[in-house]
């Protein structure tokens, strides 16, 4: 089955704003992407880039969701938020230039990953997306993570073409996802338009030296 393309402004707003997510905030997590990806020369190592974008994703998502409820969680290795209420949680992935190709199945993990990513997937193959998950059990306890739906904020950077999309991916073979249950598409080609969100205070203009003269 085709994923559901969420691509239109007025579809992709209204699902995010149902897993409590907004293209304004994800966006700023995007440009502290590219802030990384740029950061980086030709005297990294090779691997350098993906990890640099990587560690930036997942450090802007804790720090843009801390404020609004979600929690942090690292649990096996697999580094995510967790918003406990709506039961979902969000991962950080690099991912090829099937990102945002509504041609495309789905977007392509760059690096393989291990069995976090393949329990991911086999959980989300079996929940509904949209589906409205109570927040405690009724013992009052909290649900293990195993039975969130996990979105994958995917973001492909080359040079000046950026995209990115949160996805909902529900397939895997070896080392790679396969399928997919929903795409929204928050930035296609030509659609980032530079950093968004307000300047660093000791970023708002450039420093002027003044000479001081003894009299």
């Amino acid at each position: 089955m085709a994923a559901i393309l969420r691509i239109e402004e007025w579809d992709r707003d209204a699902r995010l704003a149902e897993l409590g997510l907004s293209r304004d905030l994800l966006s700023e997590v995007v440009d502290a992407c590219v802030a990384a990806d740029g950061d980086c020369t030709a005297n990294d190592p090779p691997m350098a880039r993906g990890m640099k974008v990587y560690f930036a994703g997942v450090r802007r998502l804790r720090e843009l969701l801390g404020p609004e409820g979600w929690e942090k969680d690292d649990t096996g290795g697999f580094s995510t938020v967790v918003n406990h209420d709506r039961r979902v949680r969000v991962a950080f992935m690099n991912t090829d230039n099937s990102t945002c190709d509504p041609a495309a199945l789905l977007p392509i993990n760059r690096s393989r990953k291990g069995p976090n990513s393949e329990r991911a997937a086999s959980v989300n193959q079996v929940l509904l997306p949209g589906i409205e998950w109570v927040s405690v059990r009724s013992d009052g306890s909290r649900p293990p993570a195993d039975d969130y739906a996990t979105w994958h904020m995917c973001v492909h950077i080359d040079g000046d073409r950026v995209r990115a999309e949160l996805a909902l991916l529900s397939g895997f073979e070896a080392g790679y996802f396969t399928d997919c249950r929903e795409r929204i598409f928050l930035i296609s080609d030509g659609e980032w338009g530079g950093f968004s969100g307000s300047p660093p205070d000791d970023d708002i203009g450039p420093e002027i030296e003044i000479e001081v003269r003894r009299k």
